[in-house]
């Protein structure tokens, strides 16, 4: 019972993700906002490791790649919407239930590209409007490498199933620390 509340308490938070005001050097901290970002880090890395463990292929990755661009569009031309910031949390809380549940990896898998709809959401909305499209090059360009990192340490994990759990307990701590953030 505790921890269905505490779970419900997650999803119902919303803490401020967005990191606006990227006027100055839009390509620059498009290109450095998922490396400084740690729910898109996170997030970003455990669909990675969740592609190389299920399909073992790029589809998921670029469906993932190709929602956060989508979803920067929308973000960019229809503003804030409600309950981003608790979709953007609970991206890292399935990618971290996909790694400690292997028997539901693939279910759960399927869901990143439906979170990443929201963290590009975020994307569009934080970018002024004459810094959108460099901005939006850039974090693309990054997202894609963390995405390809996330493969090769998934790679890593199909043969450890400790390190699987670790990964995910790990994502549930980054999980912690974005929300208290």
């Amino acid at each position: 019972m505790k921890k269905t509340f505490a779970f419900a308490l997650l999803l119902i938070a919303l803490p401020a993700f967005a990191h606006p005001g990227h006027d100055s050097n839009p390509l620059q901290d498009g290109l450095l906002h998922p490396l400084t970002g740690l729910d898109h880090l996170l997030m970003l890395l455990g669909t990675g490791m969740l592609a190389a463990l299920t399909g073992r292929s790029l589809a998921l990755p670029l469906a993932t790649l190709a929602a956060m661009f989508g979803g920067a569009l929308l973000g960019h031309l229809f503003g804030d919407v409600l309950g981003m910031e608790s979709m953007i949390l609970g991206s890292l809380l399935v990618a971290a239930a996909a790694l400690l549940l292997p028997q539901r990896q693939l279910l759960l898998a399927l869901a990143m590209p439906l979170f990443a709809l929201f963290h590009g959401w975020a994307h569009g909305v934080e970018a002024s409007p004459g810094a959108f499209w460099l901005f939006s090059a850039g974090f693309v360009a990054v997202s894609g490498l963390l995405l390809a990192a996330g493969f090769g340490v998934g790679c890593l994990l199909r043969r450890h199933s400790r390190l699987q759990k670790i990964a995910g307990g790990s994502l549930l701590a980054g999980a912690a620390m974005v929300l208290a953030g």
